[in-house]
């Protein structure tokens, strides 16, 4: 047992008073004149002994009240609970979650730092403490009670939430002996299984922070909605969750760009669910790709804005190589409109090989045999093949990956769609009945094996399809496009087909936002240089990342900790190749923390653990608050003192 008021001990020596009072009495002897005094010897041996026996018990009551008064003064306390060998360790989660509302005026980590004050401030003056957050390093030495409350002063919200697991594993460094207080509100998303540390003598003591994270409305995620191909209107799906207990209602949400409102809603969600919002915006008002969603919702606000980028492509580049000089002009015809493509064609001896490496989409027009050349862009590029009336088999087999048969149908056989449903549909048709039925083709060449069919013909044969390549795709017909096979050129279903092959590489297959929470994020370009320095820049914030480029993918490592969510521009030099979104981890905000029923079973189950509930303490000190019920000395010194006061009362009165 120790004190943590040793000092107070000196008021032992006020014990010395009442002893002193009752071997010197200070009364005036009073002398009685009796007539008789025949029974006097014995009446006074009758009534000594009681005497003695009640100022006995008077000083007894005395000493003992005086004693136990000093006692709970000095605040005793048992060192094998309370103060270990080593020191206290203090953990306070300074998550976002935690800047809630305890009380009016007060946030969560306020009330922890308040906690942790008053613990370190009770403690005994050569106490040793140490402090961890979830942004700290692994504890390697102890603090002063000084030192200590200086760093407390440096503890700050944090964007970077840590497991149990993971704060136990900073700790472990520190010792094998220590008292460890963990001032958390106990997220669920967040904290995992909680365990202590095996072959560890801690005393773990769970102290909940009851922050008002009752009600949350938050941005999960958001994608763009596709539309029909290049509508002027774009729709963005925001999906809303509402991870609370309680039903809100006209939660408005504003789509912004340089802060201009672009769009704007408001919705309706029950409590534990989630809900769609679709916002139509006008991609002209788009200032440099930046957008963001701003909602309104209180009490918890830290996850209000979600940041998003489109991407800075907005014309698609086309590349069309033919080897003679017929080619498919209908091919020419679709992506010549320069208000969405920047459209380029070359005879097979007249390649520039650099306009080819950064196409996003490839024709192959009319080649009997495919060259070689062309493999090595399969990486980059979608491609488009337009056979001729003959192939070198081979040649094609090589290209595809994939078994090629020439084939001769003697007629035009009807096509149809295949799959309306499938995502490459998405766009092109505002009926999902959809009639082609005046559309047909006699077949030229027929591919077997993994091939995903987009159009067939009656008889279920593939006549448009195409085949994957890592991230890219391979689109084929299966018949020149002339007359003579087919009339699909001049077919309405043709200008949509066309246009959506050449989505493939486009813009909308790219993430609208990048989580921070990933140690890396990929991102697609063909323009990058290896000689110049890549940084990523938001206003005044750059940064040089850790990188590697293979085959047009950037691969970037995001830092562990002080990057903010917002708006970046990735540059290669002084080129601007990229603008991206980052986001923080929506986790947090899933606001579901552990009951006192869960935190009670936890002390229940494990001999290392105890969870202290603050909420009925009124003055929440070290021996109150943070002792266990079984080592509150304090009071049980003061219930002694009292009731030998009072028994001192009772000697007095009665005997």
């Amino acid at each position: 047992m120790t004190f943590l008021y040793p000092s107070v001990l000196w008021g032992l020596l006020l014990l010395l008073i009442p002893i002193l009072i009752h071997f010197f009495s200070f009364r005036k002897v009073v002398k009685v004149v009796f007539p008789s005094i025949l029974f006097i010897e014995e009446l006074k041996n009758e009534t000594g002994n009681r005497t003695n026996l009640k100022h006995l018990l008077v000083l007894g009551s005395r000493l003992l009240f005086m004693f136990f008064i000093i006692l709970a003064f000095a605040q005793p306390i048992l060192t094998d609970r309370l103060r270990p060998v080593d020191g206290t360790l203090i953990y306070i989660d300074n998550s976002r979650s935690m800047s809630g509302e305890v009380v009016a005026g007060q946030i969560g980590l306020n009330k922890a730092l308040e906690l942790s004050d008053e613990l370190i401030n009770k403690a005994p003056n050569d106490a040793k403490f140490q402090i961890l957050t979830n942004q700290s390093s692994v504890a390697l030495s102890w603090l002063s009670k000084q030192g200590t409350l200086d760093k407390l002063a440096e503890v700050s919200l944090s964007d970077d939430p840590k497991s149990f697991s993971q704060i136990m594993q900073k700790a472990s460094a520190l010792s094998q002996r220590l008292s460890f207080f963990y001032l958390s509100d106990f997220q669920k998303s967040t904290i995992g299984p909680v365990d202590p540390p095996k072959d560890m003598d801690w005393q773990i003591k769970l102290v909940k922070i009851a922050v008002d994270n009752v009600s949350n409305v938050y941005v999960d995620t958001a994608y763009v909605e596709i539309t029909q191909i290049y509508d002027d209107q774009k729709k963005i799906s925001v999906v809303l969750k509402n991870s609370g207990n309680k039903d809100r209602k006209g939660i408005r949400l504003k789509l912004v760009s340089e802060n201009q409102l672009i769009s704007t809603s408001s919705v309706d969600i029950k409590a534990g669910s989630e809900s769609i919002v679709i916002l139509s915006f006008d991609e002209s008002y788009i200032r440099e790709g930046q957008m963001k969603i701003e909602l309104v919702d209180y009490p918890v606000y830290f996850d209000n804005i979600f940041y998003m980028s489109l991407p800075l492509a907005k014309i698609s580049k086309i590349v069309h190589i033919h080897p003679k000089e017929h080619f498919t002009r209908a091919v020419e015809k679709v992506y010549g409109n320069k208000t969405y493509f920047d459209y380029t064609r070359f005879k097979d001896d007249a390649i520039d090989y650099g306009k080819l490496q950064s196409a996003d989409f490839v024709v192959l027009d009319g080649f009997e045999n495919i060259p070689q050349s062309f493999d090595a862009f399969k990486d980059y590029n979608d491609f488009l093949i337009i056979p001729p009336k003959e192939i070198e088999r081979s040649s094609y087999q090589r290209f595809l990956s994939r078994s090629i048969y020439q084939i001769r149908d003697s007629i035009a056989i009807g096509l149809n769609i295949k799959d309306l449903n499938d995502p490459f549909f998405a766009g092109v048709f505002n009926t999902k009945e959809v009639d082609i039925g005046l559309l047909k083709a006699k077949r030229n060449i027929e591919v077997k094996g993994r091939v995903n069919i987009l159009v067939q013909n009656q008889f279920e044969k593939g006549y448009l399809g195409n085949v994957k390549n890592n991230d890219h795709c391979i689109y084929f017909f299966s018949s020149p496009l002339t007359q003579e096979f087919t009339n699909v050129t001049n077919h309405a279903t043709f200008l949509p087909l066309m246009y959506k092959m050449s989505l493939g590489g486009n813009r909308y297959i790219h993430p609208l936002y990048h989580d921070l929470s990933k140690d890396y994020i990929s991102i697609v370009t063909r323009n990058f240089d290896a000689s110049k320095k890549l940084r990523v820049i938001s206003g005044a914030t750059e940064w040089i990342p850790n990188y590697q480029y293979v085959e047009g993918r950037l691969l970037l490592e995001l830092p562990p900790f002080g990057l903010k969510a917002g708006n970046y521009e990735i540059k290669n030099g002084n080129i601007l190749i990229k603008r991206i979104a980052l986001n923080e981890s929506r986790v947090e905000s899933e606001m579901e923390v552990l009951t006192h029923s869960e935190l009670a079973e936890l002390d229940a189950n494990s001999h290392n653990i105890d969870w202290i509930n603050i909420e009925k303490l009124q003055n929440l000190s070290l021996n109150e608050g943070f002792g266990d019920s079984e080592d509150n000395l304090f009071k049980i010194a003061l219930i002694l003192s009292l009731f030998f006061v009072l028994s001192e009362a009772l000697f007095i009165r009665f005997l």
